[in-house]
This record gives structure tokens, C-alpha cells and sequence, in this order.
């Protein structure tokens, strides 16, 4: 069963830049992780926050990436810039009306 993540991540004033140069850095390696469907990032606009929208095939594979090296690095180069740490959502999809517009592409019901 996939396994759908939503993480909102913080920076200190003027320190997004650096929270995305820490996934450039590190995204390809969790791409590369078995069972990564998705892993995007989403900047807000005129604020410091970044929203990881991540999607994985099952919980075996969300654990895996948990506590695996890609995740502990990127922790790594973040520690500083945070202004608290991230929070982190495990979301179940609700599909309201339109099948295609009502739901994220990918997901499964």
C-alpha cells in the first residue's frame, strides 16, 4: 500500500536557499532508495518554508528511508538552519469528486 508524506520544514530568516541546496544534495539519493515514488519539493513563495511532498511504495520502504543514510545526511545540513524541527504528516487520501482533479496523480485508492 503506498505511503503518502507531507514534511514542512522552517528556516530561519533568509535561510531557504540553503534548506534547498541540502535536498539538490541529497534528493538523488533518495531517489534512489528502494520504493521512492516521489520526493518533490515545494518552496513557499514569499515566506522560508519548503514542503516535501513524498509518496512511497510501502511502510517497509518508509522505514527504510527513516533510518537510512540519505535522510541522516540531510539532517546533517540542516541542523543549523531550521527554526524548529520539521513537522511531518502521514496522510491518507480522501477523493472528493472529479476522479482525475479530486485526487494526486499516483495515488491509489
Amino acid at each position: 500500500m503506498t505511503v503518502t508524506v507531507v514534511a514542512v520544514l522552517t528556516a530561519k530568516v533568509g535561510r531557504a536557499g540553503e534548506l534547498i541546496d541540502a535536498f539538490e544534495k541529497v534528493s538523488p539519493l533518495v531517489h534512489a532508495e528502494e520504493g521512492c515514488e516521489t520526493y518533490a519539493a515545494h518552496r513557499e513563495r514569499d515566506g522560508d518554508a519548503v514542503v516535501m511532498f513524498e509518496r512511497w511504495a510501502t511502510a517497509a520502504a518508509l522505514d527504510a528511508h527513516a533510518t537510512g543514510e540519505p535522510l541522516a545526511r540531510l539532517n546533517e545540513l540542516i541542523a543549523d538552519v531550521l527554526v524548529r524541527p520539521y513537522d511531518v504528516w502521514f496522510l491518507d487520501a480522501v477523493p472528493l469528486g472529479d476522479e482525475q482533479k479530486g485526487r494526486v496523480p499516483g495515488g491509489r485508492r
